[in-house]
């Protein structure tokens, strides 16, 4: 597809020189034009400054749809073009619509959606809008994950499980899960269950280090998920201004789903309301049932902004989300059952948070801020089971740990200031400062073992009274950072950026362990302290090429657990320091109005893993202790293309290598996919009244394992078919904008395992361990919007 590409747009080649003359300057985001100069087409998130004589730049504005004019903007400058490109209007004409973003009826366009976080502008990001996810209806957003390259899933049931970001899982807080922009941490192992598919607006995937911008646990990449916003003027009297329902089922989980919602505007305010339900039983695989892995999910949120003026707006949000569901195996639950069964009954979130963003009049000329309050709060009951040769279960301990907390509370702020000097180029320097404090009770926790003989017989019941589990732990942080960015010739964008964190984590002395006690004498309080950088650039060498290349650390501090967790065989490490990375970065986007190639290729070196080691204390063996022991080294390339060939055919295609290697041990990095990708094309009818979509996910067998961690993998090639169909123009306008939504998924029930599912490689190869993926699944949902 490339070389037809590059073949059909050779006649565009001469914009290069009309470019290098051109008066445009470009910078992440930063665009100066004069009467004379044309406009290139671009990948980078533009923002506009004119700038007459004798007046000082100043930041265009349309705050009130400001979110939307981010996503937009960019697909809008790439369609305006010189000589034989077609233009914005053209392109319209023809029935291609660039980056409709919530339309899945509409042609996916020829360029990717820029995003909305914050980021270095030669950062490698991929965006998953709101149409991608409509017309597959996906189970949860560890499915839509899935369709990003640089990420594997590792599920653990229905709607549970976690995701690897170029070689490390987020259950290791390596790639933290922000919502909005701000940090949703708390619960690791859970914290992709809490949203229903419907409820996103889109999600924004970084990959490589971010913590320049971001912070600790940035490490290999952050995932942003952007939720739904209220629509309508609120200049005007208050109204309702629409709203809509969905009702949608699976075959494989004889799975239910259902998003209900309503908005209004006026007066100065506008509000979203909306209720997810999702309830889904054991789903079904090629070679059985995976027990366990069934659901009940129900939640609402309620966004309400208020704008006094012009170009400034405030937002409340507050959500509850409340959950029961298994894990069939995977993380935290392998090697499922008979031998382990875990449940989360009830597992619940509640969120609130206030944000404001405003164009200003002064140097600072954009600013936005938020503060937020997460708590969270789950009983996690297990059933460990020991089974004899006969099949019978000689030993049963049922445990209930009430966790409690955390309480999470944080904020943000960040302002922008936009440059421009003459003979100096334009520039952009974006700044700011976070910080998160994390509460930990300590969980509570209650059990009883029962005893069997051979034939299976009670033999005894013991049961442990509900205690303490572990003491209470708390973690603070505050960082701030600064990003530049500078345009000091046309073709040329330079990046630099740096920050400086400060940890602080302390915890309670009781309940603790006499043998353990002495280690956190003196070294219950501690401080830590990580700076981090990145420089890069973005060279446009003809109009339609940019080339990138960037430099950038990271760390990850370690947690409350990792420095403090305290029982009868594990002794507290406060010592710990955090982890670090530095990756390297080179790539090009090649874009034109009805096609896009991005490639990027990495390799990532890490030092001070940690790991958790067998260790001697106090002259007794038989303990461990987390210790900063480990190195590593990932390097892969990753790409990601799309083609709008004709009006209603796109095409479009991911892959991704990846190579991971414990540099200590010269072992390979467990539950790492080596070659994955996506392939697929779309047919939108040009009258939007249906579209269909076909996919092909594959991945190749790994092979490149270490024995002692995991399974051999076989690969697979699954291919889905989706189709939406607008009732309001097949059937009767009377339906309005009623769209019935189809799927038929693993069409030839193919039994697979993803590479990044965990397994526990103590027990026999199983459909749950690793666990086996879904099998054939009929997929149906009807959908009205007013």
């Amino acid at each position: 597809m490339v070389a037809i590409v590059l073949a059909r747009s050779a006649r565009r080649f001469l914009l290069g020189v009309a470019f290098t003359n051109a008066g445009v300057l470009g910078l992440g985001g930063l665009e100066i034009s004069s009467s004379q100069a044309q406009t290139a087409p671009s990948t980078l998130p533009p923002v506009t400054i004119d700038v007459p004589k004798n007046q000082k730049p100043r930041r265009a504005a349309a705050p009130a749809a400001r979110s939307h004019a981010r996503s937009t903007a960019v697909a809008n400058s790439r369609s305006r073009g010189t000589g034989s490109e077609p233009s914005a209007s053209n392109v319209a004409a023809q029935g291609v619509k660039p980056n409709p973003g919530s339309d899945s009826l509409q042609p996916l366009g020829g360029q990717f959606a820029e995003p909305t976080i914050t980021h270095p502008v030669n950062q490698s990001i991929t965006v998953i809008e709101h149409n991608q996810i409509e017309q597959t209806s996906p189970a949860g957003l560890l499915d839509v994950l899935a369709t990003v390259p640089g990420v594997s899933i590792a599920r653990a049931g229905g709607i549970g499980g976690q995701i690897y970001l170029r070689g490390f899982s987020s259950n290791s807080f390596r790639s933290p899960l922000y919502v909005d922009g701000d940090r949703f941490r708390g619960r690791n192992t859970l914290q992709l269950n809490y949203f229903s598919p419907e409820e996103i607006d889109r999600v924004e995937v970084v990959r490589g280090p971010a913590s320049v911008i971001y912070g600790s646990e940035a490490l290999t990449g952050l995932v942003n998920i952007v939720t739904k916003e209220p629509t309508g003027d609120p200049s005007g009297p208050f109204r309702f201004t629409g709203g809509g329902w969905s009702a949608g089922y699976g075959s494989s989980a004889k799975s239910l789903s259902t998003y209900d919602w309503v908005q209004g505007a006026g007066g100065g305010f506008d509000f979203l309301g909306g209720f997810a339900g999702r309830w889904g039983g054991d789903y079904q695989t090629p070679l059985g049932r995976a027990q366990n892995s069934d659901y009940n999910a129900i939640g609402g949120s309620l966004k309400l902004g208020y704008t006094p003026a012009l170009g400034q707006r405030w937002e409340l949000t507050l959500r509850d989300y409340d959950e029961v569901d298994g894990r069939a195996g995977g993380v935290g639950g392998a090697p499922g059952a008979p031998y382990l069964i875990v449940r989360q009954d009830p597992n619940r979130t509640q969120l609130a948070r206030l944000s404001y963003k405003g164009d200003l009049d002064g140097p600072v000329q954009h600013v936005e801020a938020s503060v937020y309050a997460n708590n969270y709060d789950t009983y996690l009951r297990t059933i460990n089971n020991t089974i004899n040769a006969s099949g019978v279960a000689t030993k049963t301990v049922t445990s209930t740990s009430h966790v409690i907390g955390p309480w999470e509370t944080g904020g943000r702020f960040q302002g922008e200031i936009p440059w421009a000097q003459p003979g100096f180029g334009v520039a952009k320097t974006t700044f700011g400062f976070d910080g998160f404090h994390e509460d930990r009770p300590g969980s509570e926790q209650y059990s009883e073992t029962v005893n069997r003989n051979a034939s299976g017989v009670v033999t005894s019941v013991v049961d442990s009274p509900n205690q303490k589990a572990g003491p209470g732990s708390r973690q603070s942080d505050v960082g701030a950072f600064v990003l530049h960015e500078w345009t000091p010739v046309a073709p040329l964008t330079l990046s630099a950026g740096g920050r400086f964190d400060w940890f602080n984590t302390n915890v309670d002395t009781s309940p603790v362990p006499a043998s353990v006690l002495p280690a956190l004498i003196g070294h219950s309080d501690v401080d830590n302290t990580a700076p981090t950088g990145s420089v890069g650039f973005v060279y446009r060498a003809v109009p339609m090429l940019d080339l990138l290349a960037d430099v950038a650390t990271s760390f990850r501090e370690p947690t409350n657990s990792e420095l403090y967790a305290v029982s009868a065989t594990t002794v507290p490490n406060p010592t710990l320091q955090p982890e670090r990375g530095v990756t390297y970065e080179g790539g090009f986007r090649f874009h034109l109005p009805e096609a896009t190639v991005k490639v990027t290729g990495f390799d990532s070196r890490y030092d001070n893993f940690l790991q958790t080691v067998p260790v001697t204390f106090n002259g007794l063996a038989g303990f461990t202790e987390s210790q900063n022991v480990g190195k590593a080294e990932v390097s892969g390339v990753e790409l990601e293309e799309r083609w709008q060939a004709t009006p209603t055919i796109n095409f479009f295609n991911t892959f991704t290598a990846l190579r991971g290697t414990n540099t200590l041990t010269n072992t390979p990095l467990p539950f790492l996919a080596p070659f994955r990708g996506r392939v697929g094309l779309q047919y939108a009818d040009l009258d939007g009244s249906y579209s269909v979509l076909m996919v092909v996910d594959w991945a190749t067998s790994k092979n490149r394992i270490d024995p002692s961690q995991e399974f051999q993998t076989s690969g697979y090639a699954i291919p889905k078919v989706y189709a939406t169909l607008q009732l309001g123009k097949l059937i009767s306008p009377q339906l309005g904008d009623t769209k019935l939504i189809l799927g038929v998924e693993n069409i030839f029930n193919t039994a697979y395992v993803d590479a990044s599912t965990f397994a526990n490689v103590a027990y026999p190869q199983t459909l749950t361990n690793p666990l086996l993926e879904v099998g054939r699944n009929f997929t149906a949902k009807l959908q009205h919007t007013f």
